[in-house]
Order: structure tokens, then C-alpha cells, then sequence
């Protein structure tokens, strides 16, 4: 008996304990549960009774919602419907994955964003995937929420109305598979970072955003005019990864690439791909020295193609234009067909002169033109007083890593990974 109160009473006491937190925190606990998990914590007690339905963040995730729509669509359109019928209050995040194929999911779902946005939804994350040729577009009251901070979409067609003045709080947008058919100007005072990957119909988009520092443009399925980002004077990261060259009418990819960083006195962090690194090298501007400064540039990193000795000068190039260069990554592309070419740009006078002074990380990744990654590496190894570490993704064993072990370093605290 008297063991049985204890029980009673320590159990009482958990009871206790879990209900006197603070609600921000019992409402960070329940956010990292399952909705369903969640939604059961309303059976607890009484004082439990409304705080799952409370909840700042809804979250239905792609687990949640294709569970109920293998059971059947209408009745994952019940469910959900229920769950904004119970919420009460504000909702600062609102996260949909779901892959659907009836017409009447795309209503409800324009109806639960229509829901969000009329409570100041401040992050609203969408990823409509379809099983048919449909692509879900939408609705306007996305483009009339001035709440929104966050926004992330995917799969989805974007088409404002004509009444559409852009985000004026927004800081953060992703785009990925989002297609663009018309005109359209994207006005956002506070944006701040900036993603469009795999997207269609870019050519049409123009973005004003001043206080822009992060830009990734990913394998566009059309050309984006990079000449809408030159007023971005506080761009600090910038990742261009293209998988082909995209129509342009103007024909003016180097041209505009060569203005667009010179264009960019802040510029931390740059990430090109081999098609840009074609772009620059071929550009006449270039054989008579870098044609502008990256002063700020502390990360680089490019994929290069060894075979082409084209590559190797732009390289130079754009490691001398950024003095003050911390970090370097080489995804290495092509062959050593071209060793010896390669080695004797590589000996010109200009590549003894290198501002490699800050550079304390070198990484080379890729098996290809092992020869020519040995060639290179022995620039830095030699040169780089402030070396910290070099990487280079070989096979253990090889010629040449045992060859690079033995170089004199110019640091002495330079470390040599071979893996």
C-alpha cells in the first residue's frame, strides 16, 4: 500500500514537473515530435488539453501526409482540414510536403495557405510534388502576405497578380523547380539570401534586392540576366553552377560574368563551376591581367578542367585578383594530356609572383589528371609561407604523393593529406 503511494506520487510529481515549464519550452518539445505524436499529447490532461493546437509551427511533413494519402487523398485533405479547424492563434511557420494528384488536393491546399497567410505566417514552406503533368501554381495570397520572412517553395508555378509589390519583410527565398512564364519583378527591400535551383523561365525574373548577400543559381533551365544582382554591393557569397550554357538572345555570357564580379566589392565566399571558368577564360579582357579586384574574397572554389589550358590561367588569374585568399577548392576535371603545356604555364614568372600570403587550406578533389593536381599542388606547397593544409583526394601510395613529401615547404606548420 504504502509503495503504491509512493508510485502515486512520483508520478505526480513527473506530472508536475513537465506541466510547470515554460510554454516556449513545452512548445519546443512537442515541435520535434511527429504531428501525430503531438496531436495525442491533447489526451494528457486537461491543462495539456489545448496547447498541441497552439502550436506556432505546423509542420506536415512528406512521412505525415503521404501516409494518410496511401490511405486514401480525401482523407489526408480530412485530416489537415481538421487540424487548421483545432489551431488557435498565430502560426509563425507553415511546412507542406506532399506529392498529390486530385484537383481537389490543390484546392484545399490553396485553402490552408490562404489560412497561414491570414495569421501572419511569418516562414511558409511549400514542396508540391505531383504524379501527373499537372504542376500545382500559387494562389495569390502568397504574394499579398507582407509577413513572410522565409519562403521557400519547390515544384511550383509562379505567377503573380497583377497587383503584386513584392515582400517587404522577406529575408530568406529558395526556389527549386519553380517556373516562371511571364514578367516578373520581385521587389524585396530586406532579402538577404537568395536560391534558385533547377528553375524554368528565369529569363523572364528580375530581383531588386539591395541587401542581397547570398546568391546560388543552380542548373537554370534557362538563362537568368546576372546583370539584375550589379547594384548588389553587399553580396558576400556567390555560387553559379550551370550544366550547360542557356539560350541567351544577347550572347553576352562573358561580358556580363566579367561585370557582374567586378561589380561585387564585398565578396567573401565564390563557388564556379567548369562552364564559367570557359566563360572567363575566354575572354580577351583577361590575357592582359585580371580585369578587376576581389579584395574581400577569402573562399574560392571552382571546378577546373586540367586538360584545358585555358582553365590553369583563368585560375591564376582569379587567385591573384583576391589577395587576401584564405581557402581554396579545385574539383578537378579532364586529363593530363596537356602535362607538359601545363607545367610550363605553371613556371611562368607570373605564378612566382602569387599573392599567396593568407592562403592557409589548398584541396584538390577528383581522381582526374592526377599528374597535373601534382604539378599545382607543388605551386602552394612551395609558395604558400601561411600553409596550413593541402588535400589531395589520391589514392594512397601513389608517385606522387611520395614526391610531394619530400618538397620543401615554405611553412613549416604545412600538413600534406593524401586520400
Amino acid at each position: 500500500m504504502n509503495q503504491d503511494r509512493v508510485s502515486i506520487a512520483v508520478e505526480g510529481d513527473i506530472e508536475d514537473r513537465i506541466s510547470v515549464l515554460p510554454r516556449n519550452v513545452i512548445d519546443c518539445i512537442l515541435e520535434f515530435l511527429p504531428v501525430k505524436e503531438a496531436a495525442k499529447t491533447c489526451t494528457l490532461s486537461k491543462s495539456w488539453r489545448y496547447i498541441w493546437s497552439e502550436l506556432p509551427k505546423m509542420v506536415l511533413d512528406y512521412e505525415f501526409c503521404d501516409e494518410l494519402i496511401d490511405e486514401s487523398e480525401s482523407k489526408f485533405r480530412e485530416v489537415v482540414d481538421g487540424i487548421m479547424l483545432l489551431h488557435m492563434g498565430k502560426i509563425v511557420k507553415f511546412d507542406l510536403d506532399v506529392r498529390v494528384e486530385d484537383l481537389a488536393s490543390y484546392t484545399a491546399i490553396d485553402r490552408w495557405v490562404l489560412y497561414v497567410t491570414r495569421n501572419s505566417v511569418k516562414k511558409l514552406h511549400l514542396r508540391i510534388s505531383n504524379i501527373g503533368d499537372r504542376t500545382y501554381t500559387l494562389p495569390p495570397c502568397i504574394f499579398h502576405c507582407s509577413t513572410l520572412t522565409q519562403l521557400k517553395l519547390a515544384r511550383c508555378s509562379f505567377k503573380p497578380p497583377g497587383s503584386f509589390r513584392g515582400f517587404p519583410n522577406l529575408v530568406t527565398l529558395r526556389l527549386a523547380s519553380v517556373t516562371f512564364s511571364e514578367h516578373c519583378v520581385i521587389k524585396a527591400p530586406l532579402l538577404a539570401n537568395l536560391t534558385l535551383n533547377c528553375c524554368d523561365g528565369m529569363q523572364y525574373l528580375n530581383i531588386v534586392s539591395p541587401v542581397l548577400k547570398s546568391l546560388y543559381v543552380c542548373y537554370p533551365h534557362s538563362y537568368i540576366a546576372l546583370n539584375c544582382f550589379m547594384n548588389c554591393k553587399n553580396l558576400r557569397d556567390l555560387g553559379l553552377v550551370f550544366s550547360k550554357v542557356v539560350d541567351n538572345p544577347n550572347h553576352d555570357h562573358r561580358s556580363t560574368l566579367v561585370k557582374f564580379l567586378g561589380s561585387l566589392p564585398a565578396l567573401e565566399v565564390l563557388l564556379l563551376d567548369s562552364l564559367f571558368i570557359d566563360l572567363l577564360s575566354a575572354d580577351v579582357v583577361l590575357s592582359s591581367g585580371p580585369p578587376f579586384m576581389l579584395n574581400c574574397l577569402r573562399k574560392l572554389s571552382l571546378s577546373v578542367d586540367f586538360g584545358k589550358l585555358g582553365h590553369i590561367s583563368c585560375v591564376l588569374q582569379l587567385i591573384e585578383c583576391s589577395p587576401n585568399l584564405n581557402e581554396l577548392e579545385i574539383t578537378v576535371n579532364g586529363t593530363d594530356d596537356n602535362i607538359e603545356a601545363f607545367v610550363k604555364c605553371l613556371k611562368m614568372a607570373d605564378c612566382l609572383q602569387l599573392p599567396l600570403n593568407k592562403l592557409e587550406y589548398v584541396s584538390f578533389y577528383g581522381f582526374a589528371s592526377p599528374i597535373c593536381v601534382e604539378a599545382f599542388a607543388m605551386l602552394f606547397i612551395i609558395q604558400a609561407r601561411s600553409l596550413l593544409r593541402i588535400f589531395i583526394e589520391q589514392p594512397l601510395g601513389t608517385k606522387s604523393s611520395k614526391d610531394l613529401s619530400g618538397l620543401p615547404r615554405a611553412s613549416p606548420k604545412a600538413e600534406l593529406v593524401i586520400s
